[in-house]
């Protein structure tokens, strides 16, 4: 049986992250639609893809049962109901919405009409982060550190910068930690630019531990590291490369072969995961 699947959106995050894998997928039929006529045309014919459009209702007359939101944020909240209520399962690409309560109303229209909605967050899906949670197992943490730096100022302020780049470390320390709450948090601005510099924040985790999660937009490379702490344990994390955990005087290391080997790119950071997933 051939899956159907709508592709909404044709941007840089498609390009790099879902057109490789899902025109590859044997027993899938991608359905290309794009604002732009030049675009949609353009990719339709370097991937051989017969049915794509500029027109949503001829999009939904092909009865797609499944749709890839790929589009930008602001987008996102109309175009998920839309495909919901038509009977259409979701995978959303973060943020989900601007809002929380709106994102909160998409839930609840996804359960009520018992639709799959997915959030992309590749980063738990990558094979050392799923590898680590595994690990760790059923350790308390009494302390944690997640860090996401960047080389050049971008955003406009922390909002912003929170919504597009530290979303995946909020989304992984929920992953590893549970849930938390933030006590607080401090940020610098470009005094002359208004861009967003750096921010720390102090959260409160639900099993009585502490974590923080820091950014750095003049960092002088980029990186991300992440680090728990507990149960006379510590594990490292240099994300998608390295993975190591120690433990009264024992070291294990594990490293992620996808930059040499034939495994993708796309693999190692979770993509391929969370797309299979879905």
């Amino acid at each position: 049986m051939t899956l159907r699947l709508a592709v909404v959106g044709l941007g840089g995050i498609a390009l790099k992250g879902y057109l490789p894998v899902i025109t590859s997928w044997e027993g899938v039929e991608p359905i290309f639609y794009s604002r732009t006529p030049e675009k949609v045309e353009r990719l339709a014919h370097l991937h051989r893809i017969e049915k794509y459009t500029t027109n949503m209702d001829q999009l939904m007359d092909w009865k797609p049962q499944a749709a890839f939101i790929l589009t930008p944020t602001d987008t996102h909240a109309d175009l998920a109901r839309h495909f919901m209520e038509a009977g259409v399962d979701v995978f959303l690409e973060k943020p989900a919405t601007f809002s929380s309560s709106e994102t909160q109303k998409l839930a609840e229209l996804a359960d009520a009409r018992q639709r799959i909605l997915m959030l992309a967050f590749n980063r738990r899906f990558a094979p050392l982060n799923v590898q680590a949670r595994q690990l760790w197992g059923d350790r308390p943490i009494s302390m944690a550190s997640f860090e996401k730096h960047r080389s050049k100022p971008n955003f406009t302020s922390l909002f912003f910068h929170m919504n597009e780049e530290l979303i995946h470390i909020i989304d992984l320390l929920r992953f590893f930690c549970g849930e938390a709450h933030a006590v607080n948090t401090l940020q610098k601005v470009d005094p002359e630019t208004n861009l967003f510099l750096e921010a720390v924040t102090l959260l409160q985790l639900e099993n009585g531990g502490f974590a923080t999660i820091s950014a750095s937009m003049r960092a002088g490379q980029w990186y991300e590291h992440y680090t728990l702490n507990g149960g006379t344990a510590s594990l490292y994390l240099d994300a998608f490369s390295e993975l190591k955990l120690a433990s009264q005087g024992s070291e294990q290391v594990w490293k992620e072969p996808y930059p040499s080997t034939w495994q993708s790119n796309l693999v190692g950071r979770g993509f391929v995961g969370e797309m299979e997933h879905f």
